[in-house]
């Protein structure tokens, strides 16, 4: 049976989930959170910090750390940690917490050459807001990548748990977009 990988890969936060077929399991991280925060943080050293430990030390240091920069996707704009003179693309920040996310699940639906993910986007990304985030996803090393707006996601789960017709209004109440 193939596993398929489900991320939404968040402004705010981020998450990652696996269907097997007749399971559908959210995969927590170390600190057993269903979500993780969409943010870097670098020290001086240069130890990269990803997620809840990130968010944490960025209002302390904030030349240190990168967050929103899913806002930039598709975008020419760097981002800068000025703190340790590093500039990075959006693009490169969210293959980071790509694969961070695809680190919480077990190693044989990470090796798995059939397993395929699809990464949720906001239903008002462009062309090259999209290209951007499969490039990131490349970058992370994530293989058979499909794009889905996030809207026609939610529908889709709706439809799965409900074994009736009808009409459905779905709102997407995000931490970075509407």
């Amino acid at each position: 049976m193939n596993t398929f990988v489900g991320i939404d890969l968040g402004t705010t936060n981020s998450a990652i989930c696996s269907y097997d077929g007749s399971e559908t399991r959210i995969w927590k991280s170390p600190q057993q959170n269903d979500v993780t925060p969409s943010a870097i943080y670098i020290d001086r050293r240069g130890n990269k910090q990803i997620g809840f430990n990130a968010y944490n030390m960025a209002p302390h240091s904030p030349d240190n750390a990168a967050t929103l920069f899913k806002r930039l996707m598709g975008t020419s704009t760097p981002v800068n940690l000025p703190a340790v003179k590093i500039s990075m693309t959006p693009e490169q920040c969210s293959a980071e917490i790509l694969k961070v996310l695809f680190g919480y699940m077990p190693e044989e639906i990470r090796n798995n050459p059939d397993t395929g993910t699809v990464i949720t986007v906001p239903a008002a990304f462009n062309q090259m807001q999209k290209d951007a985030t499969m490039q990131a996803a490349s970058m992370a090393g994530l293989g058979k990548v499909s794009l889905m707006q996030e809207p026609v996601a939610a529908v889709m789960s709706v439809m799965r748990a409900r074994n009736t017709d009808g009409m459905f209004l779905v709102y997407d109440l995000g931490g970075g977009t509407l």
